[in-house]
């Protein structure tokens, strides 16, 4: 399948856009979640023993949420390789 960039909007063409610029927040989000499910894991599961059930599923959500900032910072920089093609459309029309 090949994108044109010529069939896209400029709604989204915008999305596409900012979603590119947003990559390294993408990443920074992810790592601080990794990072605060870690410290949870570290503290209440070798420090305090008190893993419950709860805290063992608010780590797994948190670390499935760093696994879709991970997929958007992937995404982002898919995107970010097209953004030259989008200006200079853009810049045409």
């Amino acid at each position: 399948m090949v994108i044109n960039s010529r069939n896209l909007t400029d709604q989204e063409r915008n999305f596409l856009s900012r979603a590119a610029r947003r990559r390294s927040l993408f990443l920074l989000s992810s790592i601080a979640t990794v990072v605060v499910a870690a410290t949870v894991v570290v503290y209440h599961g070798l420090i305090l023993k008190d893993l419950d059930g709860p805290r063992f599923v608010i780590i797994l959500l948190l670390l499935l949420s760093g696994r879709s900032y991970l997929r958007l910072y992937k995404s982002a920089t898919i995107f970010s390789k097209f953004e030259p093609e989008l200006a200079t459309r853009q810049g045409h029309e």
